[in-house]
């Protein structure tokens, strides 16, 4: 049941966007499914986009979502690098097939309205590891540039904002009810999903490396106790090494 509440909203009538536009996928299915109807022609393809990648036989899959820290490459003119681009100097390629599913300034929200997260919903087998680590884009104002955050908090709060750079209005939950649906739909694939906590930033105060473990973390460890997910706080492991190094 709770995989479907997200699908309604305000009763148990309505759809919220999300139901909406699953309503919408069935009614196409009916369409397609007619034998002689014409509309058929008009519709785009109703095969459930996946991430890209080559899956071999009885090799699990690590599919890492998040932002630029995470996606970043080597590549980029700005030299900025995301860990998701180095997973095979940790992981053994020959075991497992690594999948950096990031992509910069994308917050949990804009991830999963994006479409960015269906992909990678989509693309898990059973057996599979879903990294999760949002944070870094989260927070700030909603409907101002650059239109990405949440609401604070983990509960099932909702909020009507209207969005000017979409023109419509959209309903906004909190960065832990986003964090709670992709841990229970990694489950419901079959799938182990993991929560990080984010990467810290190089500012410091009084000798030491910002730490971000009061509203943030506060919310991903009530996250952490309400679903049981795997969590590495990878936010403070790495702080305590900056530390070391001063």
């Amino acid at each position: 049941k709770g995989g479907v509440d997200y699908m309604f909203y305000n009763d148990n009538i309505h759809s919220s966007a999300y139901g909406a536009a699953h309503n919408a996928w069935c009614m196409a299915r009916g369409i397609a499914a007619l034998p002689d109807c014409g509309l058929k022609a008009c519709l785009k393809p109703l095969d459930p986009p996946q991430q890209e990648f080559t899956r071999e036989p009885g090799k699990p899959a690590l599919i890492v979502t998040g932002d630029s820290t995470i996606q970043n490459t080597d590549s980029d003119p700005d030299g900025m690098w995301g860990w998701g681009s180095v997973l095979e100097t940790v992981f053994d390629p020959e075991r497992i097939t690594l999948v950096n599913a990031g992509k910069a300034g994308r917050s949990a929200r804009t991830f999963l309205n994006e479409g960015r997260w269906d992909k990678g919903y989509n693309s898990i087998r059973p057996g599979d590891f879903v990294v999760i680590q949002f944070g870094h884009n989260d927070f700030g104002p909603i409907n101002r540039s650059p239109f990405r955050a949440e609401l604070p908090g983990n509960t099932d709060e909702t909020e009507n904002y209207f969005m000017p750079n979409i023109r419509k209005y959209q309903v906004i939950y909190t960065y832990g009810w986003y964090l709670r649906k992709f841990i229970d739909e990694v489950r419901e694939k079959g799938g182990t999903p993991i929560l990080l906590s984010v990467t810290p930033r190089n500012i410091w105060s009084d000798g030491k490396i910002e730490r971000r473990d009061d509203f943030y973390g506060i919310w991903l460890r009530d996250v952490v106790r309400q679903t049981g997910v795997d969590f590495i706080d990878m936010h403070n492991i790495s702080a305590d090494f900056f530390d070391g190094i001063g």
